[in-house]
This record gives structure tokens, sequence and C-alpha cells, in this order.
């Protein structure tokens, strides 16, 4: 069990890093720039914003006196080269002070010119760092758990203040809507499976295939007018108490449970149709624990590979229920974000989408082998690779041995005239 969680660990660090490090290089590789646009601010403003966001080094002067020499913007400077001079005097004479650029990189501001008078630890410009250095920052930052400034603040917010505001409301939204799919979805799932082939049975599929057809962009609007508008349950939009919460986990949880019906029809109508099912009648089990316990256990095995990426997206919140609503969630800083190229934040809304996934995946894979007992007998004896429940056919004696009647239901006497 130590092995098992020391791998996955590993495997969850290693993963989160190469989404920041692809991150990072998609974001630095992007059109454009945080502060550019055609309204800029004064050079020395700009400058102090980029250093304050970790974008730039300040090269300043060491001693007061006249600017003699300055090295030109988009000019590349080596670390510890001499980027300008200074005279001693205001007047231009003595012996003066050299420049030395402590960081080598791309001149992005030069913040006087030569002929200016300067004093001691003024900056005179503004140097981008290289890639390489850049990148080192920023995965030692994430490293301390520091996700920067956010860019469109001019560095006056953090991303963690705003993950801090927005999270909660994302993810209250994403867990009353995943109650929603599991409340709706297992149950209409389990009985189709047991009704195979009736009127209510195909009723429930073609209503499933609608639910997962229909997009969140079209449902939404709908349910705020029918239940918002036309019969006032709800108030149309804005968050002002729990209620609210409700119409938007309503219109991702009618989608969600879509899809958990048809995954537990499917998988617990091959449990109903197989020898376990079969055995399990035979011995008198009644049939609403062969539907509820077994059929169930049975068809959240196929559900588990789908409720990770599920469940992160639904906890980080969806960008259109939240702009129909007008809900202050995470998705409004990814929006903003996105269009004012703040790197920083988008970056903490990926790894925090990346962290939740993730932690979703290693807690599906220790409950993977609490439901299979396949995975179990092949921990046991020493087989890896088992194979799931949808791969293994069910009559194969491999299956019959693994797939045994649970301990509880044992004891339970066969039914009257049944073999012994």
């Amino acid at each position: 069990m130590i092995r098992r969680t020391a791998i996955a660990l590993a495997s969850a660090l290693l993963t989160l890093w190469a989404i920041a490090t692809g991150t990072f290089l998609l974001m630095e590789h992007a059109p454009g720039g945080p502060l550019s646009g055609e309204r800029r601010l004064e050079p020395a403003v700009e400058a102090a914003n980029l250093a304050r966001l970790g974008l730039a080094d300040l090269v300043r002067a060491p001693c007061d006196g006249l600017l003699r020499q300055l090295i030109a913007e988009d000019a590349e400077v080596e670390p510890g080269a001499i980027a300008g001079h200074v005279a001693g005097r205001s007047d231009g004479s003595g012996d003066g002070c050299e420049v030395p650029a402590v960081r080598g990189g791309t001149v992005l501001l030069a913040l006087a010119i030569p002929g200016d008078p300067v004093r001691r630890d003024q900056p005179l410009l503004a140097v981008r760092p290289p890639l390489w250095t850049r990148y080192v920052r920023a995965m030692a930052a994430l490293a301390r758990l520091d996700l920067g400034v956010t860019y469109t603040s001019r560095g006056e917010r953090t991303v963690r203040e705003n993950l801090a505001d927005g999270l909660p409301v994302s993810m209250a939204i994403g867990g009353l809507a995943l109650a929603f799919a599991m409340l709706f979805g297992i149950p209409l799932g389990l009985w189709a499976a047991a009704h195979r082939g009736s009127p209510g049975d195909r009723l429930l599929a073609a209503l499933s295939t609608a639910a997962v057809s229909v997009p969140a962009i079209v449902l939404g609007p709908f349910l705020m007018y029918l239940l918002a508008i036309r019969f006032r349950v709800f108030r149309p939009g804005g968050l002002e108490g729990p209620m609210d919460l409700v119409l938007p986990a309503l219109t991702l949880g009618l989608i969600l449970a879509g899809v958990f019906q048809r995954m537990t029809r499917a998988g617990a109508s091959s449990f109903l149709e197989g020898p376990v099912a079969f055995a399990l009648r035979a011995r008198g089990i009644p049939e609403r624990r062969v539907v509820g316990v077994h059929a169930l256990r049975h068809a959240a095995i196929p559900m588990l590979g789908y409720l990770p990426p599920a469940v992160a997206s639904l906890l980080t919140g969806s960008v259109v229920v939240e702009t129909v609503f007008h809900l202050p969630g995470v998705a409004r800083y990814l929006v903003g974000a996105a269009l004012n190229r703040d790197h920083p934040m988008v970056m903490g809304v990926v790894l925090t989408y990346s962290v939740l996934l993730v932690a979703c995946t290693a807690l599906a894979d220790m409950v993977h082998p609490w439901l299979d007992p396949r995975l179990r007998a092949a921990g046991r004896t020493g087989r890896g690779g088992g194979t799931g429940s949808a791969d293994a056919d069910p009559a194969s004696p491999e299956t019959m041995r693994t797939n045994r009647i649970p301990e509880g239901d044992r004891s339970k006497s066969p039914p009257d005239g049944g073999a012994r």
C-alpha cells in the first residue's frame, strides 16, 4: 500500500510539473503582452509594474551624476556587461561610474537618455531576462505555492486572492450539480437496466440523449425563462443567497445526469444478464438487492474513469453557466485572464483544475480495486494488468472465480425446489 501511494504521489507531481511547464511555454509564446496596447503608461510606471510582476529586472544607477551613455531599447545585454556610464558630477566632470547589468536579457525600456542627471539607485533600464531564467523563477515560485500577482490588477491583487474569491462559488455549484446528477442519473439508470426493452426504458434513453446533446448555453437560458421568469421560483441571475446556486447547478446537473443514466444502465445491464446475477437469484437474493447493490457496484466501475475529469471541471466552474447566470465564480477570472494575457492568473486556474483532476484520478484508482474483485485477485496472486469489467468475458472461468458471490449473500438459502 505504501509503495502504491508513493508511486501515485510521484506520478501526480510529474503530471503537475508537465502541465505547469506546458502552460508556461504556451503563455510565453502567445502574441502580445500583459501591458501591451494603445494606452501605454509612463515608462517609469510601466517599468515598476514589470518589475513587480516579475517580468523584468531593473538596472539602477550606482552613483549620482550625469548620464553619459546608455544602451538602447531592444538591445541584448550579457550578465555583468556594462550598460552605460555616469559622470561623477552634474557638470560631467570627474571619474564617474559604470552601470553594470547584473542579469542579462533584452532591454524593454530605457528610463533615461544621455545628458539627464541621475541619482543613486535610480532605475535606468528594464531588462527582460531570458526564457530559461523566467521558467526557473516560475517553477520555483510554484514550488513555494506562490502563484504571483495578476497583471490586470497591476500587481495589486494576488492570484490566490482571486481564487479564494471565485473558487468557493464554483465548487458550490459543481458539488450541487454532481449531487443532482447522481440523484437523477443513477437511480434512473438502474431502473432502466431492470426494465430493459420496456417503453419506460426507451423513453429514458431518449431523454438522456437529449440531456447530453443540449449544450449548457441553450439549457441554461431555457431553465432561466421557465423557472425564473415564467414561474418565478428562482432569481434569474446574481448571487444573493444559497437558492441562487440551484438553477445553474441544475443546468450542469441535468447534462451530467444524462451521462450517468446511460453509463449506469449499460454497466448494470451487462451484470444482470451475466452468470453472477443468475447465481444470486438462484440463491434467493431479492431482486432489489441484486439491482440496488450488486448491479450498482458493477456499473460504478466504468464510471470511475469518467468521474475525475467531470468532477474537476464541475468544481472549477463552467464558463458558460457562470456567465449566463452572472455568478462571481472562478470562470470570470479565467476569461478575463485569457483576454488580457494575464499569465499568472491563467496558470493559477489551470493548475487548480489539474490538482483537482489528479486528486480525483488518484482517488478513483484507490477505489477501483474495492469495486472490482478481479483487481484484488490479481494483486494477491501477483498478476498485473487486471482487465476492466467491460473487457472480460463474464462466462470465463477466471471471471467466475473472481466475481464471487459476496460473503453476505452466500448464507442465503436457495428458493424452495432449488438445487442444493
